[in-house]
């Protein structure tokens, strides 16, 4: 036997224990093979807390009956005082809400009234000039004249006047209708509680007589305190008044015709002044005003078509530049 053939066997039994520890180390080294059971979900991630809202805070305290008819009132006041302004846009506002507050509201409607209210149809067509003095405002003159010192905005209105706290002494406004008796033409602006008429008393002639002529002596100084302020219109037309009341007066007759010749007059003079300045528009309604007194005044009717004459021209004249 070779050697060779002696040591075969041998090398077989190595080469089978290399190939058995290969084999081992193989199966050491391998990763495991899949499972077939699917592995289990993860969980899902907790959710965040959520953070507890605040508590809602009281509701707003609701007015009372009576507090919400004293605010409404204090809301028309506000309205007055934005009228006076000539801020018309914010008292309607204003007075929407003391509305919505207090739908009875006396003043608050008063105040709508006149601003939703056609100022010329309201008041009329008849009216007389009055010269505005010193102390005076639209809601003094309200009160004397049409009996509610809180109507002075559409007094404001009938004279075209924006802002009706602009009121100057010297300007001549137009009062809706016909001149009061003296006696009453400056009764207090504030009045309160009317007192009730005096129940008359029958007089017998000779002391009807007296009183009659008591009467006129105590209206003609009054008028009279007009005609020495300025106010020749205003006098003018209570001397009418005096004349048309007390037809056997022979004085107030006298006054009336002395007081009608001053206004003429001086309106003649203004128009006439107006007119030299080329204020055509002025100097045509002073005439309007002389012929509404004296319709048959020649000299104011032509005076008035010349100067409608010169404003024609005038116009033509800037409508070729």
């Amino acid at each position: 036997m070779t050697p060779e053939t002696a040591d075969r066997p041998g090398l077989r039994a190595h080469l089978a224990a290399l190939a058995v520890a290969c084999i081992v180390a193989a199966c050491a080294s391998a990763p495991p093979a899949p499972s077939s059971t699917p592995a289990p979900a993860a969980p899902p991630p907790a959710a965040a807390p959520v953070p507890e809202s605040a508590p809602p805070g009281p509701p707003a305290p609701e007015l009372t009956p009576a507090a919400a008819k004293a605010q409404a009132q204090k809301l028309a006041l506000e309205a007055v005082d934005q009228l006076q302004n000539g801020d018309e846009a914010a008292a309607r506002a204003t007075l929407e809400r003391a509305a919505q507050l207090d739908p009875g509201n006396d003043l608050a409607r008063k105040l709508a009234e006149q601003i939703r209210a056609d100022a010329q149809r309201e008041l009329g067509a008849v009216y007389f000039r009055y010269t505005v003095q010193k102390d005076d405002t639209l809601s003094k003159l309200a009160q004397q004249f049409l009996g509610d010192r809180f109507r002075f905005y559409i007094l404001a209105k009938y004279n075209d006047i924006a802002n009706p706290s602009r009121l100057a002494a010297g300007q001549v406004i137009r009062i809706p209708g016909r001149v009061p008796p003296p006696a009453a033409a400056t009764p207090p602006v504030d009045a309160g509680v009317v007192p009730p008429a005096p129940v008359p008393v029958p007089a017998r002639p000779a002391e009807a007589d007296t009183k009659a002529r008591d009467d006129v002596a105590e209206a003609l100084k009054k008028v009279a305190e007009l005609e020495r302020a300025g106010n020749l219109e205003a006098a003018y037309f209570a001397y009418t008044d005096l004349a048309q009341r007390y037809p056997a007066s022979a004085e107030a007759a006298k006054r009336r015709d002395a007081s009608r010749a001053a206004l003429l007059r001086a309106l003649d003079r203004e128009a006439t002044t107006a007119f030299q300045r080329q204020n055509l528009d002025l100097a045509i309604a002073k005439w309007d005003r002389v012929l509404e007194i004296d319709p048959g005044n020649r000299k104011a009717r032509l005076e008035r078509e010349r100067a409608q004459d010169l404003k024609r021209k005038l116009a033509a004249k800037q409508g070729t530049k």
